[in-house]
């Protein structure tokens, strides 16, 4: 296993590592399997992930308490992990620290966070809430320097924003989405961050599980960007020792494969969102990507998706898709050409309202 420098952190991870969504569907016993495989091949880095559970504060982290957890009783000095929230104010923040060190980390042999995570910093008004004096990112500094984490993490899937949150100098590392169709950050975020000795972790490597067909071939092609690690979502034994052996071989794309992702790109493109916002601000307030996002999503189950999207609309995260007017603003906004009415008209009849 190769393990690279994680930015100004010093860290060295895995380049391959552990995206921690999936294995929040799975049952325990098979996630503290899994999470022990990845340990035994080399893995060091976990990304955790609550998935819905995100929403829920009475739930939040002890899905990762019963099953990482468990695991780092035994092993905390073999990994770092990556815990996030999604909650943007400083008394929000510091509560979310508090429960994550007494659910994940107490009882073990370093009972710190190593990496602290904003996550979905995807638009401007979230990005300016955080930066409040009462918001996140005073949470987190306060945090580090009681040393109850060690490092900061800006996430999400809007590279301009994430370029404008790390210019703050509050984050040690961004994590952001990069496969063959999100490509972007290639020749933007991902140099800025290098230059600026950001660590860089690759999120949806995999399209979020939209990519299975060329799932070799888009691994084989990110490990040779200049990125610190790359965190494909892991449900399975299988899916984990099939990502460890891409990276131990470290093998170049053949033509056939190059061949094989061009054609993919341009076939998926025409339905891709790319998140990159320029649809928005939507005169109806939808979150129009976050929308497509779940549509497209290939990590969760129908029913799950169904779920996540009445929960958020039930607590006013969302504004229902059945709010869409077709007023074709966001049309001839998206540089995509995404024909995004029909898209919402998807959603209300896939997930209802």
């Amino acid at each position: 296993m190769e393990y690279r420098r994680l930015g100004r952190t010093g860290l060295k991870v895995s380049s391959i590592s552990f995206g921690g969504l999936p294995s929040t569907f799975i049952p325990t016993k098979d996630a503290i399997e899994l999470i022990n495989a990845a340990i035994d091949e080399g893995v060091n880095y976990f990304d955790l992930d609550e998935g819905p559970k995100q929403f829920y504060q009475e739930a939040v982290y002890k899905d990762s308490h019963e099953k990482i957890g468990e695991v780092l009783k035994e092993r905390r000095s073999e990994v770092y992990v990556g815990v996030k929230t999604m909650r943007r104010k400083k008394s929000e923040v510091l509560e979310d620290i508090d429960k994550a060190l007494n659910l994940i980390f107490k009882g073990t042999s370093r009972e710190v966070i190593d990496i602290f995570q904003l996550a979905f910093i995807d638009y401007d008004d979230v990005l300016k809430e955080v930066r409040e004096p009462d918001g996140g990112i005073e949470a987190i500094l306060e945090a580090k320097k009681q040393g109850l984490i060690d490092y900061t993490l800006v996430a999400g899937h809007n590279y301009p924003i994430l370029a404008e949150a790390i210019k703050t100098g509050a984050f040690d590392i961004v994590e952001f989405p990069f496969n063959v169709i999100e490509r972007d950050v290639d020749t933007e975020l991902v140099p800025l961050a290098n230059k600026m000795d950001i660590g860089t972790i690759v999120m949806k490597p995999l399209g979020g599980g939209q990519f299975g067909d060329i799932a070799e071939a888009q691994l084989k092609w990110l490990l040779h960007k200049p990125v610190s690690t790359i965190i494909p979502g892991t449900k399975t034994i299988d899916e984990l020792k099939m990502n460890i052996n891409i990276a131990r071989r470290n093998e170049e794309l053949s033509e056939a494969e190059k061949e094989q992702l061009s054609e993919f790109a341009q076939r998926m493109g025409k339905l891709y969102c790319h998140r990159c916002g320029y649809c928005l601000p939507c005169p109806q307030n939808i979150r129009i990507y976050g929308l497509i996002d779940l549509l497209n999503a290939g990590v969760l189950s129908f029913e799950k998706k169904k779920k996540a999207y009445s929960d958020g609309v039930e607590k006013g995260l969302l504004v229902p898709a059945s709010e869409c007017v077709a007023c074709g603003e966001c049309v001839t906004r998206c540089p995509y050409d995404l024909p995004i009415p029909d898209m919402m008209k998807q959603v209300v009849e896939k997930f209802g309202k």
